[in-house]
């Protein structure tokens, strides 16, 4: 298919209308009216973009086979939630725990994925006991004694490890905006040192990130600089870090500046770091409307981002992070404001597929893009 078919194809998606028909029948996924809606993961493969989905080992367990096909068609890389975190893998400072990592792995493996890990190093997300008993004396040998353990246990089986997560949250105030927590109190800015180091000497194949969150919209300019600056100062340090991963857990309220995000790309890329997505979606809390103009707005806000996103990254890995709206995250992170809706509800609409797994416009905006913007 040439990339005037593709751009044909996009045309014709967009022209559709969301669905907005009421919740009931059978559990399916019911595809478009239009032309053959090729995979994601086909379009991307025309560039060498992989595409990915996060989705947890409880929904993956009781979901149809409708969505695993969904899930393993248009997928070529599943991003657990939890399973691979600290307080799932280390219950005590002397026990690991592999099952539900080596279960998503088996799921992953199974169904023609790659897993990627999530992750290695995180402020936040630990065990009480992280907190209890890591200090300056102890807290280099702790992290790597994890690392080694866990990276080993996967060496070579994973396609991306998010070695650390968040280091950047200018909110608290820290010294280089930091994520304050453990890590940074025992070890300052280092610790992102200690991290890429133990995980390059235990698997020194699978590409290592540093993941980061809340740089791509307006606004945003004091957390681009504090990661521009760590960045700067990781590659000063010869800290072997490989890429960049940007969440993307984006607000459709909030606008894209299409020239300061691209200004912050093309500075990582010119540090020789590859740039990928890792979490994208888009929280619709603060739109009004019924769903068929919610479908609309989160679509076209999927559609603005990766038509920007796609032409000056460059990237090869593209990872969303809400499959279906049944089980999409934001409804369980009421009643904090950012996820409250103005109607005074907590009925997300992120997904590609509906409560009743029908394609939603936001699977077809997507499409579209990649149809666009992925160049062979």
């Amino acid at each position: 298919m040439n990339r005037r078919t593709f751009a044909a194809l996009a045309a014709a998606f967009l022209a559709e209308s969301a669905f907005a028909a009421p919740h009931g029948g059978q559990k399916k996924v019911e595809q478009r009216s239009a032309p053959d809606i090729p995979p994601l993961k086909q379009i991307g493969a025309r560039c060498g973009l992989h595409t990915g989905m996060a989705a947890a080992r409880g929904t993956l367990e009781k979901s149809p086979q409708a969505l695993i096909n969904f899930l393993s068609t248009n997928f070529n890389i599943l991003a657990p939630n939890g399973e691979m975190k600290w307080n799932v893998q280390r219950p005590t400072p002397n026990e690991f725990n592999f099952e539900d990592g080596d279960w998503m792995l088996d799921f992953a493996t199974e169904h023609g994925m790659k897993l990627r890990g999530h992750n290695l190093c995180w402020n936040t997300g630990n065990p009480r006991w992280v907190q209890q008993i890591v200090n300056k004396s102890n807290a280099e040998k702790i992290l790597t004694n994890h690392i080694t353990k866990v990276a080993g246990h996967y060496k070579g089986k994973l396609d991306s490890w998010d070695v650390v997560n968040e280091p950047i949250a200018v909110w608290f105030n820290k010294p280089g905006g930091y994520y304050a927590g453990p890590w940074l109190d025992a070890l300052g800015p280092q610790y992102i040192d200690v991290a890429f180091h133990a995980t390059a000497a235990a698997d020194p194949s699978t590409l290592r990130v540093i993941n980061v969150h809340h740089i791509e919209q307006s606004g945003d300019d004091e957390p681009r600089r504090a990661c521009l600056k760590m960045l700067e100062d990781l590659i000063k340090r010869n800290v072997p870090v490989q890429a960049l991963g940007m969440e993307a857990h984006l607000d459709a309220n909030l606008p894209v500046d299409k020239e300061s995000l691209g200004s912050f790309v093309k500075e990582v890329r010119g540090m020789g770091l590859e740039v990928l997505i890792t979490e994208l979606d888009i929280n619709d809390a603060k739109i009004d409307g019924d769903a068929k103009i919610r479908d609309r707005v989160v679509a076209d806000y999927y559609k603005h981002f990766l038509d920007i996103m796609l032409p000056i990254s460059n990237m090869k890995r593209l990872i969303f992070w809400s499959l279906d709206d049944q089980n999409n995250w934001m409804d369980y992170m009421c009643p904090s404001p950012r996820w409250q809706r103005n109607d005074g509800t907590c009925d997300h609409r992120p997904s590609f597929l509906d409560r009743d797994l029908r394609i939603k416009l936001s699977y077809l905006a997507v499409a579209a893009s990649l149809a666009i913007n992925c160049k062979p």
